[in-house]
């Protein structure tokens, strides 16, 4: 077309004197050497990968340290408590001892006094809540009457299932420890009567001290002739529990000499033997003598606490 020039850049037309094109702004006076491509956005190319942005660092999220070969310390791992950092049995055995603050609830005797306390409180309640609702509130008067008399009956089950379970721990730390403490020093053989006479302690009250759960006997015990039951295996259990204890401390004593460890055991009898079925039928007979029953259950596993204490404190004090 005369007069007129098409830029070579970006296609725009332009006089034929035009030296620069008023699309683009280059030079159209002379053609160019070589094409030249308009820019484009970089795009990245497919496939390729980033550097990382931190050299060899772990995953994010839920990632874990690898647990580490048996016996050897984690990286990283907080310090062991007091006892542990010396084996496990040792561990063990200062777990369970200090752990006795939390079970073995010496409890006082007035506590024996709570059944008539609970009476009374109820009874306030049934009157307070029949003037308000009518005879509804009667009924629910009685059930916060059972609930408060009950409370008794689940201290002392707690307390003798939360003891029973640590003094199981307990046992069984203790035995392993002496069967650690006979390899480490050639011993074993040296031992091995009292390690069997432990073993058939521990076995035995494995066996005989049933596990009574606390929340489901106190519930049973609302009704009066079971709530006797209950009483019943409460007083029984301190003195066979006992009786087996002081015999175990025995043989651990045995032990600890032959392996050069010397630990005085209490100088404590076991807990005097009761007739609980007469107590319970002077119960039945006249309800009073519940009061002095409450009072022996008490008492007696008070005094196994006290008794069982000194002998951890002998034992800790050599195992430091």
């Amino acid at each position: 077309m005369d007069g007129t020039k098409t830029c070579p850049y970006c296609g725009k037309l332009a006089n034929a004197d035009a030296q620069f094109c008023q699309g683009c702004g280059r030079s159209i006076s002379s053609p160019p050497q070589y094409t030249e491509q308009p820019p484009q956005q970089y795009q990245q190319p497919q496939n390729n990968q980033q550097p990382p942005q931190q050299y060899n660092q772990p995953p994010q999220g839920d990632w874990q340290q690898p647990a580490p070969a048996y016996g050897a310390p984690a990286y990283g791992a907080p310090a062991q408590p007091y006892a542990q950092s010396y084996g496990g049995a040792k561990g063990q055995i200062a777990g369970a001892i200090q752990n006795r603050g939390m079970t073995d609830d010496i409890m006082s005797g007035i506590w024996i006094l709570w059944p008539v306390l609970a009476i009374v409180l109820g009874v306030i309640i049934m009157a307070a809540l029949f003037i308000v609702i009518g005879w509804i509130g009667l009924i629910i008067g009685l059930v916060i009457t059972l609930v408060l008399y009950s409370i008794l009956n689940y201290k002392l089950l707690k307390r003798m299932d939360e003891h029973r379970k640590r003094e199981m721990a307990l046992r069984m730390a203790i035995i392993s420890y002496l069967k650690e403490k006979g390899a480490e020093t050639q011993k074993a053989q040296l031992i091995a009567n009292e390690i069997s006479a432990l073993e058939s302690i521990n076995q035995e009250a494995m066996y005989k001290e049933k596990e009574r759960t606390p929340v489901l006997w106190t519930f049973l015990s609302l009704f009066p002739i079971i709530n006797y039951v209950v009483m019943y295996f409460l007083a029984e259990f301190p003195f066979d529990h006992d009786k087996r204890w002081h015999a175990f401390t025995q043989y651990t004593q045995a032990a600890c000499q032959k392996l050069g460890i010397n630990i005085m055991t209490p100088s404590w009898s076991t807990i005097k033997e009761r007739s609980n079925v007469l107590l319970l039928i002077l119960t039945l007979l006249f309800g009073i003598v519940v009061f002095i029953w409450y009072y022996f259950i008490i008492k007696d596993l008070n005094d196994h606490f006290t008794a069982q204490w000194q002998f951890e404190d002998q034992l800790m004090a050599q195992l430091r």
